[in-house]
């Protein structure tokens, strides 16, 4: 992806979507581009996590519990995001992700995610109005 084309995905991506455009250029500057294919597991529950995944192309599911007691929670899809729980609050990651065809990524690895944070109080503000968003969305559900 060139970088305007970033910009424009990031834009479109919950997580982003009430940043402004020039947020949204700092963002794509340390996004990278992953690519994986099926069936690959990108990480299991309790495992240390250090990358948010904003999925481009493809769809993953999430699992809960191990071995047997493994269930699908979730699946989800292009401009949907994973793994900021982990990123943002240290703890060890709360599901299994598995591409469930070849997938494409943007990652934002921790130390970055960080550095932004504190850096970019507009982009701080976003994230966490639309993490906000989502656990309002969450709590509907229950």
């Amino acid at each position: 992806m060139i970088p305007l084309e970033k910009i424009l995905f990031l834009n479109k991506v919950p997580l982003f979507s009430s940043l402004r455009a020039e947020d949204l250029y700092v963002i794509s500057k340390i996004a990278r581009e992953e690519e994986y294919l099926a069936k690959r597991v990108l990480f299991q529950e309790g495992d240390y996590g250090d990358k948010l995944f904003v999925i481009i192309s493809g769809s993953v599911d999430l699992f809960r519990g191990i071995g047997e007691e493994k269930k699908k929670i979730l699946t989800l899809r292009a401009k949907d995001f994973f793994g900021e729980m982990a990123v943002f609050d240290g703890e060890l990651r709360s599901a299994t992700v598995a591409c469930q065809e070849n997938c494409r990524f943007l990652v934002l690895e921790k130390e970055e995610v960080t550095e932004l944070i504190y850096r970019y109080p507009d982009i701080s503000f976003g994230i966490i109005k639309a993490l906000c968003s989502r656990l309002r969305e969450s709590n509907k559900k229950i």
